[in-house]
């Protein structure tokens, strides 16, 4: 991508924890097209970004809000401000479920991939993504949905396990996934992650064993016709929470089944836009399984990035602004990290698969890119070691007080007179 003298402007929409904004402002903001984000409450690192042109205020915190009409005029009154034909990328779900619904106002001012709202659910809902994939015949895990404890049970005798637990509908925060053994940690698990009796968010999924190597990634743009211009595949070979969680550090791999596969699914629906999608290789059958679909930009799209540095952000940015998107070279053995989730998950791989700490630093070093990491853009990865440190601290002292409440609880009890 060439610099130009009259850029037309970005606005990126995502969560303050989300590094996925931070992604986009370093890879088009480098070539000085101006990247804008939203206005969080908590500290991001995308906001303290030298790349970052600036922010607007929209939802709040990141996430809309229960006021659609007002999160809707704020967005519009940002895309006047910025000049119209103002770029907008999504970043989470739930943006793409605002955008979506309000893709006729917001195409007064902006200019994005148009699509459905009941495509964007269908596929970044789990139970949508499963009719989905069966009537397109691209192999799924087998899923069940319940709608209430009481039907949580009876599931929780008739499935097969080990079963993993996620939520249908994915959040910014609040993202508990967890492996039952059994039916009575199946229940319990349910429990916790239950958001409320008559929604609880909560599906139970057919586990498919393997390493995490077995985990794929695409990462892809379609343009206005359907057509995809940009795709590359990836593996996972970290992850947080160990062995079922987001990408924390990855490596491309060119995998032309997981390629054609979604290409012909997401062709079959119509889809146009940025994508995110998650397989895992089944051993017992010899096939790759669609886990989710992301109808957004991914949190880890900057491990997908060709020989020419084009990646999903810059290809969205040329066709959207009526120029061609180049063929793409594949980086083949190119590693991606995310710096403090994968610290966090070193401390579970040692555990768990007895990781060695120079296995885990030769690794790192072996990176090409970090989430967060940039000599160039050093704030990013210095507040997120912050805020890391921060979380730990809490973390540790609200133990220390839950166990010292505890305790005192114990010893006012010692102290009444047994009863008679």
């Amino acid at each position: 991508m060439e610099r130009t003298s009259s850029p037309v402007p970005v606005l990126v929409l995502g969560p303050p924890r989300y590094v996925g904004p931070l992604g986009v402002m370093r890879s088009l903001g480098a070539r000085g097209i101006p990247v804008y984000g939203l206005a969080h409450t908590r500290r991001s690192a995308a906001n303290v970004s030298r790349y970052c042109a600036g922010t607007i205020r929209a939802g709040e915190d990141g996430r809309p809000t229960s006021d659609p009409d007002r999160d809707l005029e704020s967005l519009l009154a940002a895309g006047r401000t910025l000049g119209r034909g103002t770029i907008l990328i999504v970043g989470s779900d739930e943006w793409a479920f605002f955008v979506a619904d309000h893709a006729g106002e917001l195409a007064d001012v902006y200019r994005f991939p148009r699509v459905s709202p009941s495509l964007v659910r269908d596929l970044a809902t789990k139970d949508g993504l499963y009719r989905l994939a069966l009537e397109h015949d691209v192999p799924t895990p087998k899923i069940a949905f319940p709608r209430s404890a009481t039907q949580a049970e009876e599931l929780a005798r008739e499935l097969r396990y080990p079963v993993f637990l996620k939520p249908v509908v994915s959040r910014p925060r609040g993202q508990w996934k967890d492996i039952a053994e059994d039916a009575r940690s199946l229940l319990a698990n349910y429990r916790l992650m239950e958001e409320s009796p008559d929604d609880p968010n909560v599906m139970f999924q057919e586990y498919i064993p393997g390493r995490d190597s077995d985990v794929w990634m695409f990462n892809g743009y379609f343009d206005e016709q359907g057509r995809c211009v940009f795709a590359l595949t990836g593996q996972k070979l970290r992850q947080h929470p160990a062995h079922m969680g987001i990408a924390t550090f990855g490596v491309c791999a060119h995998n032309p089944t997981v390629v054609d596969t979604t290409v012909r699914l997401l062709s079959a629906v119509g889809y146009t836009g940025l994508v995110d999608i998650g397989y895992r290789y089944d051993r017992r059958d010899g096939q790759y399984k669609v886990l989710d679909i992301n109808p957004r930009l991914g949190g880890a799209f900057r491990l997908f990035v060709d020989r020419n540095g084009l990646d999903v952000a810059r290809a969205l940015y040329l066709d959207l602004t009526g120029r061609p998107v180049p063929a793409v070279v594949p980086w083949e053995g190119r590693r991606w990290i995310k710096e403090d989730a994968d610290l966090i998950a070193f401390k579970y791989y040692r555990r768990l698969d007895g990781l060695k700490v120079r296995s885990w630093l030769r690794s790192i070093l072996h990176a090409d890119e970090g989430a967060t990491f940039s000599l160039r853009d050093p704030m990013p990865f210095l507040l997120s070691l912050g805020l890391l440190a921060q979380q730990t601290l809490t973390r540790r002292w609200s133990k220390r007080i839950r166990r010292a409440h505890r305790a005192v609880q114990q010893w006012i009890r010692s102290l009444r007179p047994a009863s008679v």
